[in-house]
């Protein structure tokens, strides 16, 4: 398989980073006195900052601004991102390897920029990426579709079915299929994700990103 094109979704993907949000879901439940339970974090994991903001106020039937509730999101994540929060081991090689390589590259997640880029920056690969779609700015509703995948293909100039798209959670593997892209899916340790339904969705699976260079080996030879 030729590739063209490789776009990374971050949380949970790139960097071990969903414990910040299991922190900011725990202390938005808790001042509300609100349950927190698995269904909410599959639900809410799909969805931009928007939609999700939009998504608490009628499931738990509040009466507040969604701007408020992204604020407040925002706010409590931004610190840990900045400054605490890391990659996967070996995903730094990983990039470096495919850069290195000539493959463009480009994020497509639900983070809003504001917490994304320093994050990238502290961790050392902002520079490494050609493009970064973020599914608010969109207005896409999430990774519920493809759009944001679709939107990053396009500014790399590869096709769907010649860009690989690695991602962490079942739902949005399934987005990325939906629109034509083989994905790479990636075991995350956070209870969050269901492996068994990720495996299914993927075309592919690593444990970790020391096989990464072996399975874009492997596929380039299918």
């Amino acid at each position: 398989m030729q590739i063209d094109g490789i776009i990374f979704d971050f949380d949970g993907t790139l960097a071990d980073s969903m414990w910040v949000w299991e922190q900011v879901d725990l202390k938005f439940l808790g001042k509300r006195n609100l349950p927190y339970s698995r269904e909410y974090v599959e639900t809410i994991a799909v969805l931009g900052f928007e939609q999700g903001a939009d998504f608490v106020i009628e499931e738990f039937g509040l009466d507040e601004d969604p701007d408020d509730i992204i604020e407040e999101w925002k706010e409590d994540a931004a610190a840990e991102y900045a400054q605490e929060v890391l990659l996967k081991p070996d995903a730094y090689e990983f990039l470096q390897y495919l850069k290195d390589s000539g493959y463009p590259l480009a994020i497509a997640t639900s983070l809003q920029r504001p917490l994304l880029e320093p994050c990238l920056q502290n961790n050392g690969i902002y520079d490494l990426f050609d493009t970064i779609k973020v599914c608010d700015e969109l207005g896409c509703h999430g990774k519920s579709n493809p759009t944001v995948y679709l939107e990053a293909a396009r500014a790399l100039g590869a096709e769907p079915e010649r860009t690989l798209v690695f991602e962490d959670v079942a739902t949005c593997a399934r987005s990325a299929k939906e629109g034509g892209f083989p994905v790479v899916g990636v075991r995350d340790d956070n209870k969050q994700q269901n492996r068994d339904e990720l495996m299914a969705a993927s075309d592919y699976f690593l444990e970790s990103y020391v096989e990464g260079r072996p399975l874009i080996e492997q596929i380039l030879q299918a």
